[in-house]
C-alpha cells in the first residue's frame, strides 16, 4: 500500500481535466475531473482559513441575487445550486436521471477555472497543462468576451 498526497491527486485530476478538455473534447469527463480537483484543493484552502472558489462563487451569486431583489436562501440551497451540474452528471437514481441537459463545454471550462483558482491559492507548481489552459483561456476571452465601451 502506498500513501498519496491529496493535493498531488488534485494536481493529476486537474491536469487530466485540462487534457480531456483541450485535446479530446470530452467535456463531461473534464467537468468531473476538475470538480473533484476543485473540491480537494478547496478543502485545503479552507483548512488554511482562506476562502475557496466555491465560497467565492456563492458570495458572488448572493450579491447578484440580492441586487435583483430576491430573498436570500439557506446555505444548503446555495450549495445545491452551485453543484447542480456536477451532481446531475454523476447521480443516476432513477429513469428520470438518465439524461441531463447541460452546456458541457461551458461548465467544464468553469470547473477547470475554479480548480485553478484554488490551486493558485495553494501556490502549487504550474504544470504544462495549466500553462496550456491559461494560454487557451486568454485566446478564448480575446475572441469571445466583449465588454461594452471597450
Amino acid at each position: 500500500m502506498e500513501t498519496y498526497d491529496k493535493l498531488e491527486i488534485a494536481d493529476q485530476f486537474l491536469d487530466a481535466a485540462i487534457n480531456e478538455f483541450l485535446n479530446h473534447g470530452r467535456f463531461l469527463a473534464a467537468l468531473n475531473l476538475a470538480a473533484v480537483a476543485e473540491e480537494l484543493y478547496g478543502k485545503y484552502v479552507r483548512i488554511l482559513q482562506k476562502k475557496d472558489a466555491f465560497q467565492e462563487n456563492i458570495e458572488n451569486a448572493k450579491i447578484i441575487w440580492q441586487a435583483q431583489g430576491e430573498a436570500d436562501l439557506e446555505i444548503k440551497e446555495w450549495k445545491k445550486i452551485a453543484n447542480v451540474y456536477k451532481n446531475n452528471i454523476k447521480h443516476f437514481n432513477s429513469e428520470a436521471d438518465r439524461f441531463v441537459d447541460i452546456e458541457a463545454e461551458d461548465q467544464a471550462r468553469l470547473a477547470i477555472a475554479d480548480a485553478m483558482n484554488n490551486r493558485e491559492k495553494l501556490e502549487r507548481i504550474e504544470s504544462d497543462e495549466i500553462k496550456s489552459f491559461t494560454n487557451w483561456a486568454q485566446e478564448y476571452v480575446a475572441k469571445n468576451v466583449h465588454i461594452e465601451g471597450l
